[in-house]
Parts: C-alpha cells; sequence; structure tokens
C-alpha cells in the first residue's frame, strides 16, 4: 500500500481564459485523433492507446485503452488544457494516476506518468495501437450484479480433471486478476493461478470493478463500501459451488483480497483458505504505520485526524493537497467501511485449515500482521517468507520496487514451495 493504496485514477488539470483560451481550442484541436505509444516502466514498457475525438456538442472528449489489462477505450474525463499542458482524469476506485503531457514538433504526444510518487515517461505518436496476435483463448464466466455483469477467468489445468476450485481475490485499487495496476505490471496473482494449476487445482480470478475486464463495470465512488467487494466474491463463490465437477472450495486472497476473502468465508462453506500478505490489524492502524513512515510534522498530524475522524465513522471536507489522493472526501466513505473490521475478530470464527504466508521484505503488510492472524485463526499454517516483497516475489531489499513492474521475475520459491505443501494436505 505504501500510498499505492486506495486511490482513483485521477488527472489533474488547469483552465486558461483570454489568449490562452485560443492557445487551449488550438491544442484541443491539434490533439484529436489517434494516439498510440507506452508507459516507460523500466523493462516492460505498458502499451497504451489514447483517443480523442468531438462529441454532439463539439466538445473534446477522450478514451484511453490498455490491452495488457483488458481496458478497452475507458472514457477520460475533465480534459483540459493549461499553458499548452494536456492532462485529463479517468474515475477508477482505488488507484490514483496522473497524466500530464505536451504535443511536440515531432508530432508527438509525451510527459510524465505518476502513479503514487513512482514517476514514468510516456510518449505517443499518432496512430492506432497494433493489435496483438498471440491473445490466449479465456474461459471467461459471468456473474450478474446490479452495476452489470462481472466477467472472470476460469484456468482450468491440463490433463486429469481437477476435483479444487480456487477463488483468488485481488489487492487494493483497480487491481486486475493478474495482479495488476495502471503503470505496475507484475502478473503475481496469474502465477499463483498457474501454480495451483500445477497442483491440479483449477482457479477463478477476476478483476476489480473498474479494471480490466471488469473497467465498465463501477459503483460510484463515493457510494462504494467494502461490502460490494464482499459481495462480488460470495457470488463468485456460489458460481463456483454450482459446478459440480469440483469437490473443494478454497479461498486464495492477496492483501485487502485476504480481508474480503475471511469475510466471504463466513457466508459461504469454503474447505480451505490462504491469506498472502494479509493484514491482520484494522486497516486504520495499518495505513497509520505506512504514514509514520513517509509523513513528519503537519502532515502526519492531519492524518492522524483524518483516520480518527473516520473511525468514528465522521468525514473529513477538507483536505491538504499532499493528502488529496489518499483521503479525498468521495474515498473516504469507503475507507471507513474498511476500517470498521478487524482481520482478528473475523478469523477467530473461521474453522477451515488456513495458510498464511507473508513475507519479511514486504513494506505494506508486516510479519507482525502475520503473526496476528496465526493468534486468532484456529487451525493454521504459518509461513514467514524471508525476502518476498508485497507482489510475492523476492527483493534483494524491501525498498526495492523493481519486480512490483516485472512480470518476468517470478514467485519467490519458498511460497511457491508452501502453497503446494498446503494443496497437499487439503487433497480430497
Amino acid at each position: 500500500m505504501k500510498i499505492f493504496l486506495l486511490a482513483v485514477l485521477l488527472f489533474v488539470v488547469g483552465c486558461s481564459n483570454g489568449q490562452e483560451a485560443e492557445v487551449e481550442e488550438n491544442v484541443l484541436e491539434d490533439l484529436l485523433g489517434d494516439w498510440h505509444g507506452a508507459i516507460e516502466v523500466p523493462d516492460v514498457p505498458l502499451n497504451i492507446q489514447v483517443s480523442f475525438e468531438e462529441d454532439e456538442d463539439e466538445e473534446v472528449i477522450g478514451f484511453i485503452s490498455i490491452p495488457a489489462q483488458g481496458i478497452d477505450r475507458y472514457p477520460l474525463s475533465d480534459l483540459e488544457v493549461e499553458e499548452e499542458v494536456v492532462s485529463f482524469e479517468m474515475d477508477i476506485p482505488g488507484q490514483f494516476i496522473e497524466f500530464e503531457g505536451e504535443l511536440t514538433e515531432n508530432e508527438t504526444f509525451e510527459g510524465d506518468f505518476n502513479q503514487q510518487g513512482h514517476t514514468f515517461d510516456f510518449k505517443l505518436e499518432r496512430g492506432l495501437l497494433a493489435e496483438e496476435d498471440d491473445q490466449e483463448e479465456i474461459n471467461w464466466l459471468t456473474v450478474d450484479t446490479e452495476f452489470g455483469p462481472l466477467q472472470g477467468e476460469l484456468l482450468e489445468p491440463e490433463g486429469e480433471e481437477a476435483q479444487t476450485v480456487a477463488l483468488i481475490i485481488p489487492g487494493s485499487g483497480p487491481t486486475d486478476r493478474n495482479g495488476n495496476s495502471p503503470g505496475m505490471e507484475n502478473d503475481s496473482l496469474k502465477m499463483v493461478a498457474e501454480t495451483l494449476g500445477e497442483q491440479n487445482v483449477a482457479s477463478l480470478r477476476y478483476s476489480k470493478r473498474g479494471a480490466g475486464e471488469n473497467s465498465e463495470v463501477t459503483i460510484p465512488e463515493e457510494e462504494l463500501a467494502i461490502e460490494d467487494l464482499v459481495e462480488d466474491a460470495v457470488k463468485w463463490l456460489q458460481k463456483l459451488d454450482e459446478k459440480e465437477q469440483y469437490d473443494q472450495l478454497i479461498i486464495v486472497g492477496h492483501s485487502q483480497g485476504a480481508l474480503i476473502g475471511s469475510l466471504a468465508a463466513l457466508q459461504v462453506d469454503v474447505d480451505g483458505l490462504v491469506s498472502l500478505a494479509g493484514a491482520g490489524r484494522p486497516m486504520s492502524e495499518v495505513l497509520l504505520d505506512q504514514l509514520e513512515g513517509q509523513l513528519t510534522g503537519d502532515l502526519l498530524e492531519e492524518a492522524e485526524m483524518i483516520i480518527e475522524s473516520l473511525q468514528e465513522g465522521e468525514y473529513v471536507e477538507e483536505v491538504s493537497s499532499e493528502l488529496y489522493s489518499l483521503f479525498r472526501p468521495t474515498v473516504q466513505p469507503f475507507i471507513a467501511t474498511w476500517f470498521t473490521y478487524n482481520p482478528t475478530e473475523i478469523a477467530s470464527s473461521i474453522t477451515v485449515p488456513t495458510l498464511i504466508a507473508q513475507g519479511t521484505h514486504d513494506t505494506q503488510v508486516f510479519v507482525e500482521d502475520a503473526e496476528n492472524l496465526a493468534e486468532a485463526y484456529p487451525n493454521n499454517d504459518l509461513v514467514i517468507v524471508d525476502g518476498m516483497n508485497h507482489v510475492l516475489k523476492d527483493s534483494p531489499s524491501p525498498n526495492d520496487m523493481s519486480s512490483y513492474a516485472d512480470p518476468s521475475i517470478p514467485l519467490s520459491e519458498d511460497l511457491v514451495e508452501e502453497i503446494n505443501q498446503f494443496i497437499e494436505r487439503l487433497s480430497p
């Protein structure tokens, strides 16, 4: 989480008048059309396409596509220009991202891509993004919700028919079914699914609302509650439980997904639970720990005040610009509902076999959390993985973030071994 915890895809802008209005109009006219290129994430550039066109009122509107994350023509909002700098917003509950760039004389559109303190260059050229020819055939399943159908990928192991199926629940933010968020492609949850497949376990993994294949199935941010995410998980568990070929149903939850999974396990009978980097304290305590390592002085005092207010169910209207992405008023109702749950209290009511795995190089959730969970779950195996970070990969130090954006780095071998042993113990 490190402040890439909750947040929303926001692209902040300004506006102009007088002579500046003419400049803005010219820039917007030059912007019209299709642009393709990449966010230059080290070693693994993320291909994107951005398209600008005029609507019926001759207003310029925009769309962004990120094929690797299943995002197709997602609408941009508040497209504006300030002193020839183009900025735009994309509202997806759970993450903060900012694009800010300029058109160049060489017919390119380039600038900075920012995600919670991580900055990468982006560069776009005119034209459409080339279609990828090696798309794998995906076995999609669907569940109906009030805001539209959610899709998920069912991965069946090759060979012998699976008797066990796992629901893989992603962590906070606009995380897709592979464990990726915009600018942070690591494929961690895809690798978890493949690890399970090697143990002849089928898996269903799905993107959060607002991400990947579910990018358009959103709930307005100010109306979103943690219970909505639990309801999504319950629907998927019920869908899998209806499939008669499976004898066992288990949950694998990562980070926030571990809390969602434990709450869902109170509503649907499951045979096992895996908590990967799951918090073992109320989120208010975890978040405060994170911020104490990053903030000082007035900002830390403000953050403490906001957290205390949200714990009491009271919202804060005035938030400083430095903390706005994390505590903006529209996301506070969601945070407040998240704060109400104590993972250890929930865990004490879950008696199925549980694997608790936590890395020592995780800067977002800590070994203390895993130890708290181990004291609470009645039937658990606790595994502390030396050197593993929050995206379940080995890293040379806690501050090395390279594996967050590198899908070529595999899961921690020790974690894979522990998952395999846990599955063997569960075998029907």
